[in-house]
């Protein structure tokens, strides 16, 4: 390996390489954390919190990474890192493996977004009940009515069941 960053061998040509593809992935690391601020995920607290330490323990891996390779790539003449071949081929595959360490971890963060919404909110099942009268029971989503009246969304269909002959209403989960 030359000391003067000429360029010369093919363990800074690799380095080189490696570092433009080093380099995208930090600002895939950077987007993703960008993205990660806008929230809007339905995860809990506790995992938003995990995901966000992992998009920047992520950044820090990706530029320890970087600083590696690039060390690798364009040594400076007399400063530490011109020690030799087998120190600079260290340094290359620790950097590497550090690259795909910083991937995995934005992608173990990303798994936030993906978090299930309840289904209270994602309205699925949200205001279903079922109301009991003495003719019989009806099952459905909650809709908006006319007064004096329980209006529901049941099998396609609304259906207005008068105050006066409401002998109970229960939430449930889902409609038999």
């Amino acid at each position: 390996m030359n000391g003067d960053g000429s360029g010369g061998g093919g363990l800074q040509a690799s380095a080189r390489g490696w570092l433009t593809l080093q380099l995208a992935v930090l600002g895939f690391v950077g987007l993703c954390g960008a993205l990660k601020s806008g929230g809007g995920t339905s995860a809990p607290r506790t995992v938003e919190a995990v995901a966000g330490v992992l998009v920047l323990l992520a950044l820090a891996v990706a530029c320890a990474a970087t600083y590696l390779v690039a060390r690798t790539a364009w040594p400076l003449f007399g400063a530490p890192g011109t020690d030799g071949d087998a120190a600079a081929a260290r340094r290359l595959r620790v950097g590497i493996g550090l690259t795909f360490v910083a991937v995995a971890l934005t992608a173990a963060a990303a798994t936030a977004a993906w978090w299930p919404e309840p289904e209270q909110e994602s309205g699925r099942s949200a205001g279903l009940v079922e109301v009991a009268t003495s003719s019989g029971t009806w099952c459905g989503a909650l809709r908006p009515g006319t007064e004096g009246a329980v209006r529901l969304r049941a099998s396609g269909q609304s259906v207005d069941v008068p105050l006066a002959g409401v002998l109970s209403v229960t939430p449930v989960a889902a409609c038999r």
